[in-house]
This record gives structure tokens, sequence and C-alpha cells, in this order.
């Protein structure tokens, strides 16, 4: 019995570093609430550092696996690493359904057609939702009205087509919703438009990479089934 306990006690040591107590109840949240953590974000530093040291990440990896059948997943390299949890291959978690949050299939569409415009096609002086609309609507007309009808055909309200107003307000949303996974950090919290992308940003091109590099072909295909 006294070796089963030592046992347990190595297997969670996170809990005996001596910051722990200070921090391991926010850590616990920002990761169960979606968020990534990373050196820039969230504000909290000490988050982040706690989770990069090698004996807590390997300790609290026990943990989640244990506790809420979760994966504590580090990636990204040196400088610009982030950590997040993450279902196992069978999607199934100790974590009830009504307390998991799921992106919109719209978001996905706009954070990959972002990220085509970012990163495959050289627009890196993208920063704020406000350019993002603009260049969209100034050079990729084609692609922005695909977009319009794949969200006005998601809405629960089909009987209106999909304004102007109205969609701008959905990508807003989206990019908020980016930002409160942490994949992009506010210049400033009370106007949030202008952001800088996080190293976390790279989840969704590393999951939908291919989807990316033929967004073009994907939204041709919602025009193609009008």
């Amino acid at each position: 019995m006294a070796d089963e306990a030592t046992e347990k006690i190595e297997k969670y040591s996170f809990l005996y570093d001596r910051k722990a107590k200070d921090i391991f109840a926010k850590l616990d949240y920002t990761l169960r609430n979606g968020i990534h953590i990373q050196r820039e974000y969230p504000n909290n530093v000490n988050l982040y550092r706690f989770l990069n040291d090698s004996d807590n990440y390997e300790s609290l990896k026990d943990y989640y696996k244990d506790f809420f059948n979760l994966n504590l997943i580090k990636e990204g390299s040196d400088f610009n690493n982030y950590y997040y949890l993450n279902l196992n291959e069978d999607g199934k978690s100790n974590v009830p359904s009504d307390n998991r949050d799921y992106l919109k299939s719209e978001y996905i569409i706009i954070g990959m057609l972002f990220l085509k415009m970012y990163k495959l096609d050289g627009n890196i002086e993208l920063g704020s939702i406000f350019e993002f609309i603009t260049l969209l609507s100034e050079e990729y007309e084609e692609q922005k009205n695909s977009l319009r009808k794949l969200i006005n055909d998601n809405s629960s309200d089909k009987s209106t087509d999909l304004g102007e107003q109205r969609f701008e307000a959905v990508v807003t949303k989206s990019f908020e919703k980016f930002g409160d996974l942490g994949w992009l950090m506010w210049d400033r919290d009370d106007e949030k438009n202008k952001f800088k992308i996080m190293p976390s940003f790279e989840r969704l091109r590393i999951i939908y990479q291919p989807q990316i590099e033929t967004i073009d072909d994907l939204l041709n295909e919602v025009n193609d089934k009008e």
C-alpha cells in the first residue's frame, strides 16, 4: 500500500510544485475551457512557465488522461510551442457534452480562408478583422460570395439572403472565437479588431492543410450546388 501511495504522489507530482497552489486552479480552468496556452497568451505568463516545466507537463498529462480521459498536447517548437487539451481518438472523455464547445463549420472555413490568404498568398500584412473583410471584398469576391452562401445555408433563418452587415457580423464572431481559443491576441480587449496571430493558430493549419490548399475548389463546390 505504501508503494502504491508513493507511485500516485510521483505520478501527479505537479501538485507538489511550490507554485501549484497559486497556479493550478487557473491553469486547469484555462485548459478545460479550450484555451491554448503559450508564451505570450494568456497574459498570466506563469501558466505557461508552469506547463513548460517538463516534469509538470508529464505529470499533468497523466492527470488529464486518468481523470478526464483527455490528452494534454504540446505542439510547436522552442519559442513558439503551445499547449492544449484534446479528445482521445475515440472522441470520448469524462467531460459532459454540455460543457464542450465546438467550432462552427463556418468559423472553420473562415479560418481556413484566412490562413490561405495570409500564408499561401503572402498577405502577411493582415492584422485586423477590417483588413481581412476589405481584402476579401476587393480581391476574393468569388470566394466571398461562396462563403456568404455557405453561411446562409447553415443559418437557422434561410428565408432571406445574408446581407453584408450580417455577413460581417459572422466574420467578426469567428475571429472573436479564435481570440477566445488563444489563436490570436487582441491589441486592445475593449476594441476587438487589430490582432496578433499566436503560434497556436498553426493547429488549424496542421489539421486542415490539404483543404486550405484547395479551399477555392471547396468554395466552388458550394456555388455549383445552387
